[in-house]
């Protein structure tokens, strides 16, 4: 059994702009394991929000290498190994997604079946805009032809007010926000949110910095939108930490690790009573049709990563009318 990693350099279709950052392009990396006539692949999509670059990855791919045995013989004992590692979440998954993929070939099982979970053919997703001037959101809308997608991601800053005002006199839906940590108390959201119509957002994803914790209380009990986690949440356990700060939680394979630890993590966000999203990171079509086999019963799902990127490599997803499809079945 081989194992390798090569880098995919991923072009946007515009300026990448969040609250942190900006980027107009992406380096993902795929693994591919082989054997026989049987050639698997999974995607690695590194974030530098949790430590995670280019060469971190490439280094521990190489610890990945010297460690593992000579063979794994089943999905539970990659997923065990793999647990023992010191390496990125990011970078597990792939190795995972890789493994099921090899392991759903030579079986002639599907990845539902091999995952325990219910088959999807199609979903429908949401469509992100980043942080850009506030004359240019009209056009973009249009340039995009947005009003396909049942509701947009809004990426915000403090400054956002006229543009989520001006996107929602654009744009006939619903509105899903993304602060990526720009707030710096309970307080400035809340001034933030009473200058808009809550009426037609569905949650804003969050405000504030993920160690915020005492912020995060106040927030929930004062907000008049649903609040999700997306950076506080990583690999953790859905505890009633959780619970307590926030409505939802936004649940991504890349910062999960594995498979098995995101719907374990859906699981116990339901017997929590949260609202749970399904989300991704700037990703191939590669990387969103390996989320498909945990996308039954989630609330939400923020799959558009691969709507992002012009030069898509793998071309494994169709989107149609605001919802995905493998391009195979369509």
């Amino acid at each position: 059994m081989k194992w390798n990693i090569r880098p995919i350099e991923l072009e946007l279709k515009f300026d990448w702009k969040i609250s942190r950052n900006t980027s107009t392009k992406k380096t993902n990396y795929v693994i591919e394991v082989e054997e026989g006539d049987f050639k698997a692949k999974g995607e690695v999509a590194p974030n530098i929000r949790y430590g995670e670059d280019g060469e971190k990855i490439l280094q521990e791919f190489t610890q990945f290498l010297k460690e593992k045995p000579q063979k794994f013989d089943s999905i539970e004992e990659l997923t065990k190994f793999l647990k023992s590692l010191d390496i990125s979440y990011s970078l597990k998954f792939g190795i995972e997604a890789a493994f099921v993929d090899y392991i759903s070939q030579i079986s002639d099982l599907t990845k539902y079946r091999l995952l325990g979970t219910n088959s999807v053919t199609q979903i429908k997703t949401s469509f992100s805009i980043p942080i850009m001037e506030t004359e240019k959101l009209a056009d973009f809308i249009n340039e995009y032809k947005l009003e396909r997608f049942d509701e947009l991601k809004i990426k915000i800053d403090k400054s956002s007010v006229e543009a989520v005002q001006v996107i929602l006199g654009n744009y006939p839906g619903k509105l899903r926000l993304d602060a990526n940590e720009a707030f710096e108390n309970a307080d400035e959201v809340l001034a933030f949110l009473a200058q808009i119509d809550c009426e037609r957002i569905s949650f804003l994803e969050q405000p504030l910095k993920a160690d915020n914790h005492d912020e995060a209380l106040s927030l929930k009990e004062k907000s008049p939108v649903m609040i999700f986690a997306d950076e506080s949440l990583t690999h953790h356990e859905v505890s009633q930490y959780y619970a307590e700060r926030f409505h939802g939680v936004n649940i991504k394979l890349m910062k999960a690790g594995s498979y098995f630890q995101a719907l374990k993590q859906m699981r116990r966000a339901k017997e929590l009573g949260l609202k749970t999203m399904i989300g991704c990171m700037v990703e191939s079509s590669l990387g969103i049709s390996q989320t498909f086999p945990i996308c039954q019963g989630a609330d939400y799902l923020d799959l558009d990563g691969c709507l992002l990127i012009k030069n898509d490599p793998f071309n494994l997803v169709t989107e149609e009318k605001g919802r995905l499809f493998f391009s195979h079945l369509h």
